[in-house]
């Protein structure tokens, strides 16, 4: 018995070691984790000071790099999502959710499709004044204009939607709103959610990824094309025909197709599901490119630049939410942000400007676009001037949500709230 009870208390303090003998020798080549971690610094002695320890200061913060740094911490990361996955249907990735039969969604979505990020009419329709107000300005210089509306997994698959949320009590959308008074104000545009529920039950292979969040490669191929014929419409110019000579079918799924279930960080993989992917050729018989492109959208549009859209245009810039020039984007890697001074000239560079949006980014107004080149064109124009805070809280994702809650604890509209901070933020800072 004593040596059973010896070789089990020499067992747990073998475990217990084994962190320190994989920080120490890194006897397991371990996984890295998906997703966006800021790990902190490795522990320095040098930050003990008397007044940090009696402050707690040096306690916490020591915690919290070895927490960071300890030894099988990516393992023993996802054992515990795993755990929790597996028997709750509970993840551990911020803001994405599991949805009825194993459908994954970001959470944002389906927010915004039940309405509950509606930013209001009046918001709403002196962005899109602006907007049409810019469009013209554009027809007069020579310039193409085209709002895209990218679509939405929420939206394209409601029916997957967990009952929490409530989707069959969904009221007035950004969406619905914006696309309706978009119609009416004749601004030229491309719904692409339309086009994809059009397809919903007749397309031959899945336009939107069980596992990832934005549309499969396969449903970007095909927009690929409708965007061309589009963007020839507008322009007046042929472009190089597209061909998918074949599509190939796996079970190994890749990229964005599988980029909500990378960020799970689980052990064993996600149930089988197949997808397809094209194989695309660009037919550029007696074909000059001359096209120069700007492109204002969210992250879908990666999709198209990295591997297709460079066949097709001479020239193209990606302004990736209106703030970043892609593909410099990176917050680690030294962003390299779009140099916005004289934007008139800047936008006679091109001959279309594209402006794409996905149902989750709605809210944030087009990230300003509106405003910032309806000042270009119209400098004396003045907005109110608690409306730059308003734009703030609006491109802001945490402070945005917050008035989400703020909005339903108050009984008030999600307009009125942001409109009453913004205001009492201008007050403040101009005192």
């Amino acid at each position: 018995m004593k040596i059973l009870k010896g070789s089990f208390v020499i067992l747990i303090l073998c475990m217990l070691s084994l962190p320190l003998f994989q920080k120490e020798l890194s006897l397991v080549n371990e996984k890295r984790l998906n997703g966006f971690f800021r790990l902190q610094s490795e522990p320095e002695l040098e930050f003990l000071t008397w007044d940090r320890w009696f402050s707690s200061e040096f306690q916490e913060t020591i915690s919290n790099q070895v927490e960071d740094h300890i030894g099988l911490r990516n393992t023993f990361f996802r054992i515990h999502n795993e755990y929790d996955y597996r028997l709750f249907g509970v993840t551990h990735a911020k803001g994405f959710i599991r949805g009825e039969e194993g459908y994954l969604f970001e959470e944002d979505y389906i927010r915004e499709y039940t309405g509950e990020f509606f930013i209001g009419k009046e918001t709403i329709d002196y962005k899109l004044k602006k907007l049409k107000d810019v469009q013209q300005q554009f027809q007069k210089e020579g310039i193409g204009f085209l709002l895209v509306f990218e679509p939405g997994k929420a939206s394209f698959h409601p029916e997957y939607i967990p009952e929490i949320y409530h989707p069959e009590k969904r009221s007035i959308s950004n969406y619905d709103y914006i696309t309706k008074r978009s119609k009416e104000l004749d601004i030229p545009m491309m719904n692409l959610n339309e086009y994809f529920l059009l397809m919903k039950d007749t397309s031959r292979f899945p336009l939107f990824p069980k596992y990832g969040m934005h549309w499969s490669i396969y449903g970007a191929t095909l927009v690929l094309d409708t965007l061309k014929q589009h963007i020839e419409k507008v322009c007046q110019t042929p472009l190089p025909e597209i061909r998918i000579p074949e599509i190939r079918v796996s079970d190994s799924l890749i990229w964005t197709d599988k980029d909500i279930g990378d960020m799970l960080n689980l052990i064993f993989p996600l149930p089988e599901v197949t997808m397809a992917y094209p194989k695309i050729e660009f037919d550029t018989t007696n074909f000059t490119r001359n096209l120069s492109v700007l492109v204002v959208a969210d992250s879908y549009y990666i999709n198209l630049i990295n591997d297709y859209t460079g066949n097709l245009f001479e020239d193209e810039e990606y302004w990736y939410y209106n703030s970043k020039l892609y593909p410099d984007i990176i917050d680690d890697q030294e962003p390299v942000y779009v140099d916005k001074n004289n934007l008139k000239e800047k936008f006679r560079e091109f001959d279309i400007i594209l402006l794409m949006v996905s149902e989750i980014n709605l809210h944030c107004g087009f990230w300003n676009f509106p405003d910032e080149a309806y000042q270009a064109y119209f400098p004396e124009h003045s907005d109110p001037i608690w409306y730059p805070f308003e734009n703030r809280i609006r491109n802001e994702p945490e402070w945005f949500r917050f008035m989400v809650k703020k909005a339903k604890e108050n009984h008030t509209t999600l307009e009125n709230i942001i409109r009453k901070d913004a205001k009492y933020l201008y007050k403040t800072e101009n005192r």
